[in-house]
C-alpha cells in the first residue's frame, strides 16, 4: 500500500512492487498465493470479523478449521489478521494445481459461514498479508499460540492429496439439506432426556457430547428442531442450562484452543439471536417436501445451475425485477421456486398457492398472479395444472442456464465433480433460505415498509458494505437503493458507519412492526389459509356423502373427544353435517364460522350424541 502525503492510508489497493530481498516495506504488503505457473503454493484460509457476531462465529469456525488441520497433520500458522478482529490461517502447499483448490474452497465454505472461500482458489489477483505483516488500520498480524511456528511457511510439503483429505473432513461436516437426515458430528449420551419432546434427529443433536465437532452447527440444529416442536424461549433457555448439544450457548471457542465460558448476558443474548433465526427457518422447514434420492446427478447439475442463474439475473437484469412492486413479488415467488428445486432436488415442483403465500409472506391473490405473469413471460414452465387437492406443477426455465460461449475443445470442459456439486447446493440453498427468511416479516408487508425496503433488507448482512455493493446484490438503481437504505436506518434495522451499511445484530423487526401497527398480519393470513383449506375439504366431504359414498376422516382434533360411539358417517373423526340451506344449498359462510370457532369437533360429538 501506498501512505499519501500525511503518511495516511486511504485506499485499499496494492499497486506497488516490492522486491522479495531486503527489508519489508513499513506500509501494509501481500504476497501472492499462486506462482507464474498458476499452481498455488499457500491455502490461506481468511476468517472475517468485523463485528463481535462476527467474530463469535469466526471463532467456532477457526476451532473446527484447526481440529480437521490437526487431525490430518497438516502444518499450519494461525493468525489474528488484524486489531479489528478476523483470523488468517496459512498452509504451505506444495504446488497444488486450481482444480484441487476449487474443491477445497467449496468444501470449506457450506461448513465455514464466516469464511471468504474465494482466497482460496483465486489464481490470478488471489494475495494475502502475510503473518506480522501491519495493518492499514494500525496494529500487525499476529502469530497466536497452539499452532506451528511461522517458519513453517518457508518449507511447503503439503500435497494436493493432503489437500483432498482436509477436503473430505469437511464434507462429512457438511449440513444436510433435510435437518432430519442430518447426523451428530459427536458421540451421543444416551442418558440425556430433553424435558420436552423433540423429533429423533433433534434429540440425537441435543444429546451431542460438548456439541461434537461443530458446536455452532449443532446448537443450531437444537434450536430448529426446538422451534418445529413448538417449543418457546424459556424451553430452550431450560434446555441450554444442560443440553450436551447446546455447548455453544454456554462456551465459546478460545483463540489458543479449548473452550471457555460465556458470561450471562453474552450467552443469553446470542441464545435469543440465533432462537429467532430458527423460528424463521421452520416456516420454511414445515413447508418443505421431502427431498429426493438422487439416482442421476445429471439432473441436480442442471438444476444448480438454473438456480445460479437465478440468482445472476436478478443482478445482472435490474429493471425486469425491480421496476414495480408486480416485479418484486415475481422475484420472490421465483426465488421461492428456485429454492423448493434445489431442496427437493426436483425440476418439477408442486407448489400449492397458499403454502407459497405462507412461506414468502406474499398475498395468495399476488402469488397467483405472479405465476401468471411468470408464465406469460417464459421464466417457469407450468408441467401439470392444478387438480383438486393436487397443486400445479411448475419447472424453472432453462432460460436461467443458457451457457456461455466456449472457446476451444471440448474435451477440456471439466465437470463439477459429484462431492462440489453438493458443498455448492448447500451454500446456495443457505443464500436462498437468508433471502425468504430475511424478508419474509410483517414489518415489510404493503401495509409497512414495502417490497423495496424487503429487497434491500434481504441483501444486508451483518459485515459492512458499500451503498453500491448493496444495491448491485438488491438489483435495484442506486438511488432507489440509498433511499430505502436511508428508511431502514431511521427505523433501527440497518446502520451506517464510514466502511458501508450492514444490519442490525439485534433484530429490530417485530419492534418496528409493532410501532407502525402491523403485527400479526401474516399470522392472520396464515391462520385464514388454514381456514379455508378446513373448509374445502369439509365442502368435498359434503359432496361426496351426496353420491352416497362414505366420506373421509378429519385430521385428529387436539379437542376433547366427547363421545367415541359411531354413526353411518364414522367415529368421532368424521366431518359433521354440513350446514345447508332450505333449498339444499351449502351455507358457506355459516361452515365459515364454526370452522373459525373450532367447532367441527363440537358438532360432531353433538351428531353422535343424538
Amino acid at each position: 500500500m501506498i501512505a499519501e502525503a500525511d503518511g495516511t492510508i486511504r485506499s485499499n489497493s496494492y499497486p506497488s512492487k516490492y522486491p522479495v530481498l531486503g527489508t519489508p516495506p513499513a506500509t501494509p504488503w501481500t504476497i501472492d498465493l499462486t506462482g507464474l505457473d498458476g499452481r498455488f503454493w499457500f491455502a490461506a484460509f481468511d476468517l472475517d470479523a468485523k463485528t463481535p457476531e462476527d467474530f463469535d462465529q469466526a471463532a467456532e469456525d477457526l476451532g473446527v478449521l484447526v481440529r480437521i488441520l490437526r487431525d490430518a497433520s497438516l502444518p499450519h500458522v494461525v493468525c489474528r489478521s488484524s486489531p479489528t478482529g478476523g483470523f488468517h490461517v496459512w498452509v504451505p502447499l506444495a504446488g497444488v494445481d486450481k482444480a484441487t483448490m476449487v474443491q477445497l474452497a467449496a468444501a470449506a465454505k457450506a461448513v465455514l459461514p464466516s469464511l471468504d472461500h474465494g482466497l482460496l482458489c483465486n489464481d490470478r489477483t488471489g494475495a494475502v498479508r502475510p503473518p506480522l505483516t501491519p495493518h492499514a488500520r494500525g496494529g500487525a498480524s499476529e502469530v497466536m499460540a497452539g499452532a506451528d511456528n511461522v517458519d513453517v511457511l518457508r518449507t511447503p510439503t503439503v500435497t494436493a492429496g493432503d489437500l483432498l483429505r482436509v477436503t473430505a473432513a469437511l464434507r462429512e461436516l457438511r449440513p444436510a439439506v433435510d435437518p432430519a437426515h442430518s447426523s451428530p458430528t459427536g458421540p451421543v449420551d444416551t442418558r440425556h432426556r430433553a424435558h420436552r419432546s423433540l423429533p429423533a434427529w433433534g434429540e440425537a443433536h441435543m444429546a451431542t457430547v460438548a456439541g461434537g465437532r461443530d458446536p455452532s452447527r449443532t446448537g443450531y440444529l437444537c434450536l430448529l428442531a426446538a422451534a418445529v416442536s413448538g417449543w418457546t424461549l424459556a424451553d430452550v433457555e431450560h434446555a441450554a442450562k444442560t443440553a450436551p448439544g447446546m455447548e455453544h450457548y454456554r462456551t465459546r471457542n478460545g483463540p489458543a484452543g479449548g473452550r471457555e465460558p460465556r458470561t450471562a448476558a453474552e450467552a443469553a443474548a446470542r441464545l435469543e439471536r440465533q432462537w429467532t433465526k430458527a423460528q424463521d427457518r421452520a416456516v420454511l422447514y414445515r413447508y418443505a417436501p421431502e427431498e429426493r434420492a438422487q439416482r442421476d446427478l445429471t439432473e441436480l447439475t442442471g438444476i444448480v445451475d438454473v438456480v445460479e442463474g437465478v440468482l445472476q439475473a436478478f443482478t445482472a437484469s435490474p429493471g425486469r425485477w425491480t421496476r414495480t412492486e408486480a416485479d418484486l413479488h415475481d422475484s420472490t415467488v421465483l426465488t421461492y421456486l428456485a429454492w423448493l428445486s434445489l431442496r427437493t432436488g426436483s425440476r418439477d415442483v408442486a407448489a400449492a398457492l397458499r403454502s407459497v403465500a405462507i412461506a414468502t409472506g406474499v398475498p395468495s391473490s399476488t402469488v397467483d398472479r405472479s405465476f401468471r405473469r411468470l408464465h406469460e413471460a417464459g421464466w417457469i414452465i407450468r408441467c401439470r395444472q392444478a387438480d383438486g387437492p393436487h397443486a400445479a406443477v411448475w419447472r424453472l426455465s432453462d432460460r436461467f442456464s443458457t451457457p456461455g460461449d466456449h472457446v476451444g475443445p471440448l474435451h477440456k470442459v471439466t465437470a463439477r465433480p459429484p462431492a462440489e456439486l453438493f458443498d455448492v447446493r448447500v451454500t446456495l440453498l443457505e443464500v436462498l433460505e437468508d433471502r425468504l427468511d430475511a424478508g419474509r416479516h410483517d414489518v415489510f408487508t404493503r401495509a409497512g415498509l414495502g417490497p423495496t425496503a424487503r429487497r434491500t433488507y434481504e441483501s444486508l448482512t451483518t459485515a459492512e458494505n458499500a451503498p453500491e455493493v448493496v444495491a448491485d446484490r438488491a438489483g435495484l438503481p442506486r438511488g432507489r437503493a440509498r433511499a430505502a437504505l436511508v428508511r431502514l436506518r431511521r427505523h433501527a434495522l440497518a446502520i451506517a458507519s464510514p466502511a458501508g451499511w450492514r444490519r442490525r445484530l439485534h433484530d429490530f423487526r417485530t419492534h418496528v412492526a409493532k410501532q407502525l401497527g402491523v403485527t400479526g398480519i401474516l399470522r392472520r393470513r396464515e391462520q385464514q389459509y388454514v381456514d379455508e383449506r378446513d373448509l374445502w375439504a369439509w365442502w368435498q366431504n359434503h359432496l361426496i356423502r351426496k353420491a352416497g359414498r362414505r366420506g373421509r376422516d378429519r385430521t385428529p382434533t387436539t379437542q376433547v373427544v366427547m363421545f367415541r360411539t359411531v354413526d353411518d358417517h364414522g367415529g368421532p373423526e368424521a366431518y359433521p353435517v354440513y350446514p345447508c340451506s332450505s333449498d339444499g344449498r351449502g351455507d358457506h359462510q355459516a361452515a365459515m364460522r364454526f370452522v373459525r370457532l373450532g367447532l367441527l369437533q363440537d358438532l360432531r360429538d353433538r351428531e353422535l350424541a343424538a
